[in-house]
């Protein structure tokens, strides 16, 4: 995730990740830090966090919002240090993988009966990636969906069925529009929020369409 800062606008998969741990005191796992911008949101509200990174610069950025930082890639992962854990993270991380299956089937082991997963991948099923398709586009790029670092691709379906074979229990997969105010700051206020907000209730009533991201939480059984 070479790159990424926090994404501080309605709607963003970030601002969700955060919002969707909530702000009781948790033992929380951030597989894949970066530069730790979730750690820094989710440090200021009380969180014990851990912390994965393969990048050692970026995991030294990173290291003072944890507890502790293992250095390590995700898909070669030892025993992880604190678990288990009540929420684990993985924000646009399993579109990176080889075998994301294994990684997860490892995750779960390390979080507590009832402990939840929180995911964010890109949704190859967005009507962009539909229509270039159409007219016979399979393009990498060097950011977004078909950024040229993705080795998986997920829809809606395809997701929830990699959650369930690694054996949780998906409670929701929600769909989030486009990162429009990173094109447009000004899209992020009134009145021109109208437009975004008209995209994130597209993407929230039909997913497998208009959702450029997907978010899914769910659980150990």
């Amino acid at each position: 995730m070479a790159g990424y800062v926090f994404k501080d606008f309605p709607h963003s998969s970030h601002r969700w990740l955060v919002e969707s741990v909530g702000n009781t005191p948790a033992r929380v796992l951030d597989v894949g830090t970066s530069t730790g911008f979730l750690g820094r949101e989710l440090a200021k509200r009380g969180h014990q966090l851990f912390g994965i990174e393969k990048d050692p610069h970026q995991a030294s950025q990173a290291a003072n919002f944890y507890c502790h930082l293992l250095v390590a890639d995700a898909e070669t992962l030892p025993q992880l240090p604190g678990a288990p854990f009540d929420v684990i993270l993985c924000g646009d991380v399993l579109e990176h993988l080889r075998e994301p299956l294994a990684v997860l089937k490892h995750l779960a082991s390390s979080l507590r009966p009832g402990g939840r997963l929180l995911v964010t991948v890109p949704n190859v099923a967005f009507i962009a990636c539909r229509l270039a398709l159409l007219f016979g586009v399979f393009q990498y790029r060097d950011r977004g969906i078909m950024d040229r670092t993705h080795l998986r691709f997920f829809t809606k379906a395809s997701l929830s069925q990699l959650l369930r074979e690694a054996g949780f229990v998906v409670d929701n997969v929600k769909g989030l529009p486009p990162p429009l105010p990173l094109l447009w700051p000004g899209s992020s206020r009134w009145p021109f929020r109208l437009i975004f907000e008209a995209m994130a209730l597209a993407a929230a009533m039909c997913p497998t369409l208009w959702a450029y991201q997907l978010a899914a939480q769910a659980r150990r059984q």
